[in-house]
């Protein structure tokens, strides 16, 4: 080891990371190997820990032969760049810098070690620093290349983000600049927003990258820069951080699946195993039996799979042989009442739901009410051994209840859509904007039970309900109301089409409270399914099976009720595994999709976005559906999961897996909601609207790709998050 204040980055190696710091002897090794790296040298941390005559005296005699500059001086902390904390942005570098500079760039550079911000971030670190100080390229582009994807964590992705000129708008944040993926060499891009770079470029920085990563045996994180000459040079490189697992998405099963749709919407988070098993099983169990009663559809099998310990729904019902096998018994049920049935058709199916909510309401939700009323009173008094039953009971009503959901909800999105396509033809054109201000200000109903549930999960406590003040809904309704007359106005001349747009306009109005009317009530069995749940938990807890009541939620099914009648769980069985493996599997990004889906299922999910507005912007961050109307920036707050509530700040821009009733106190004080899953009919679209604020849903990997403090605006109407 050298106490030389000064050395030739070229000079050193790994080995002298201790006095060099991890960025200078990273850019050392990659210049030994040959990597195209701009010369330079290194103030050692020997050198920085003399007196500042001394480091004047130490740059003169080290940096005369650099030439005139420019120079760009940045950091070397010790505990910099390593696998477990690189300390990204965290140290002033100083760009641009003339010879006769350097003395005070470096001086700068060094007092930002002494900054507060790095202490917060790794309070353990190292404090020690050395400074390098590199010629500058002048770039016509540059970027940061990655050898795995960030969000997904695919090992066989290359993110390549690219900016015109220098990278510091990009590495601050100020920038989102392109996005390429190139896997096996083939480049795509992913978004656009300054052209700084084409294919090849793409694909040649990334080839440099994946050679510096399997040098190095790990996923790296890549600066580099493209000069006039299309000389491609390696600023830095340094190991990936927080990168996900590298697992698979492949299901167990045959055909597609998605986390997309239907209960899927309902759930931010791996499940788990008891709530899967049982809960989760039994409510699609009997919503499929509902879809067979009232339409003649039968249920694919499996009803569901999990991957990973996330939850997909299965779209086999939609595969062509499924269709083909459903088709006699639908038209069967059709022909014996054609009204009866809830129907795929927008067009048709305005004269299915009247029937259908006077059914709902004339027989399924009196016995609902009913039956939750009296297991209420049966709860805390039934023997434990009698508490599967009544679960047993509560989640087949559940599941009925999902069911009529789905029938009337859907309804609801058909309308919405037959709307959304009147607007398109007729209104767009002379009003711009969207059909979704009119369908806000309506007051949502009163809180049967007083609470609010995080997610179907019975894993998560209930929560109080919430409502929007009276302020907020008569704005809302006020801008209802102008919207209407716009509309009117605009239609004036044509009586036909006026009819038309009143008639679409009452359906889809009619249905968006009788949704939320039902949404309310889904979740009354709740608290006391909960409530049996844990009963069952301490009696287990009793007999020293597990530690708490609460560890029965990572039992399964068969494991939780053999446990209460045999006295004994298997030793293979932990309950500290399952909830470690739950953590880690909620740092995953799971795709929205999974498996294969036939070319009529992916155009009909791809459609649905496009009917109600959507218009991909190619320098987006991230785009979903359009949910609730308006624009709105702010910094972005990830949330997932209801301890983490409090942390949204009023004016922050709320970004979630989901939503469910017990987040809507939440959008009291976020200026917009984006969420990786939803759709138009999903809770967070409806409370959006209510609440008056921008909403994009279903973005995929909005939880992923938007970080916190990053500044970004929502635009409700067009589906699309981009930096502000």
């Amino acid at each position: 080891m050298s106490a030389a204040p000064i050395r030739r980055l070229r000079d050193v190696r790994l080995t002298d990371a201790a006095e060099v710091g991890g960025k200078a002897a990273s850019l050392g090794e990659l210049m030994a190997s040959g990597v195209h790296v701009p010369d330079g040298v290194v103030m050692t941390a020997v050198g920085t820990a003399r007196a500042p005559q001394e480091r004047r005296w130490a740059l003169a005699s080290g940096a005369w032969d650099l030439g005139a500059g420019p120079f760009a001086v940045r950091s070397s902390g010790v505990s910099e760049d390593g696998a477990q904390a690189s300390f990204a942005g965290m140290f002033e570098s100083v760009l641009g810098v003339p010879a006769d500079g350097l003395v005070e760039a470096t001086e700068r550079v060094l007092a930002s070690a002494r900054a507060s911000r790095v202490a917060g971030y790794a309070p353990n670190g190292n404090g020690r620093m050395a400074v390098i100080v590199q010629r500058m390229i002048d770039p016509v582009a540059s970027g940061v290349a990655l050898t795995a994807d960030p969000v997904t964590g695919d090992r066989d992705a290359c993110v390549v983000t690219a900016v015109r000129g220098l990278g510091d708008r990009l590495v601050s944040g100020v920038a989102a600049g392109d996005e390429w993926a190139v896997i096996d060499g083939k480049a795509s891009l992913r978004r656009e927003s300054e052209s700084a770079i084409g294919a090849d470029q793409a694909a040649e920085v990334a080839r440099e990258a994946r050679a510096i990563a399997d040098v190095r045996g790990a996923p790296q994180d890549i600066e580099w820069a493209i000069d006039a000459e299309d000389a491609l040079w390696i600023l830095q490189a340094r190991p990936m951080t927080a990168l996900p697992p590298d697992v698979s998405w492949t299901p167990p099963a045959p055909g597609a699946f998605t986390r997309q749709y239907r209960l899927g919407e309902w759930i931010g988070g791996p499940v788990t195993p008891l709530f899967e098993s049982w809960l989760l099983t039994t409510m699609e169990e009997r919503m499929h039996a509902f879809f067979l009663e009232q339409i003649g559809q039968g249920a694919p099998q499996p009803l569901h799979v999990v991957v990973n310990g996330w939850y997909f729904y299965s779209m086999n019902w939609a595969a062509p042989a499924a269709m083909l096998r459903n088709l006699p018994r639908m038209l069967w049920h059709l022909a014996r009442n054609p009204r009866a049935v809830a129907g795929v058709n927008p067009s048709t199916v305005r004269h299915s739901f009247p029937l259908l909510e006077r059914m709902w309401r004339a027989d399924f939700r009196p016995r609902y009410r009913s039956a939750i009323e009296e297991a209420e009173g049966r709860v805390e008094l039934d023997p434990v051994d009698e508490l599967p039953g009544l679960i047993d009971e509560m989640a087949g009503l559940a599941g009925e209840a999902f069911g009529w959901l789905a029938a009337l909800a859907g309804a609801a999105y058909k309308m919405e859509l037959n709307l959304a396509g009147f607007y398109r033809r007729h209104l767009y054109p002379s009003l711009g904007g969207s059909h979704l201000p009119l369908l806000t200000g309506f007051a949502l109903p009163e809180g049967e039970g007083a609470h609010a549930v995080t997610s179907l999960d019975w894993f998560y406590p209930v929560a109080p309900t919430a409502a929007p003040s009276a302020a907020d809904l008569a704005r809302l309704v006020n801008a209802r109301r102008a919207a209407e007359e716009a509309a009117f106005g605009t239609l004036a001349d044509s009586a036909r089409r006026l009819a038309a747009f009143r008639r679409v306009l009452a359906d889809a109005q009619y249905l968006v409270p009788l949704r939320e009317e039902q949404v309310a009530e889904l979740t009354m069995p709740w608290p006391i399914m909960r409530r049996a749940v844990l009963r069952i938990g301490e009696a287990l807890v009793a007999r020293g099976l597990i530690g708490v009541a609460e560890d029965i939620f990572f039992l399964t099914r068969t494991e939780a009720l053999g446990a209460l009648t045999d006295g004994r769980l298997e030793p293979t069985v932990s309950v500290e595994q399952r909830r470690a493996a739950r953590e880690e599997q909620a740092r995953l990004v799971p795709p929205l999709l999974i498996g294969h889906a036939n070319p009529i299922l992916r155009r009909l999910l791809d459609s649905f976005a496009r009917t109600v507005g959507a218009a991909p912007s190619a320098s987006a961050l991230v785009t979903g559906t359009p949910a609730s109307p308006g624009r709105a920036s702010g910094p972005v707050r990830v949330v997932h999961r209801p301890d983490q509530f409090d942390e949204l700040q009023p004016g922050e821009i709320l970004v979630a897996p989901m939503t469910a009733p017990a987040w809507t106190p939440l959008f009291t004080r976020a200026a917009a909601v984006v969420t990786d899953v939803g759709s138009a009919a999903a809770h967070a679209s409806i409370i959006a609207r209510e609440y008056g604020i921008p909403a994009v849903v279903g973005c995929g990997d909005a939880t992923a790709r938007l970080k916190n403090g990053m500044l970004v605006m929502v635009d409700g109407s067009t589906g699309n998050v981009e930096l502000a």
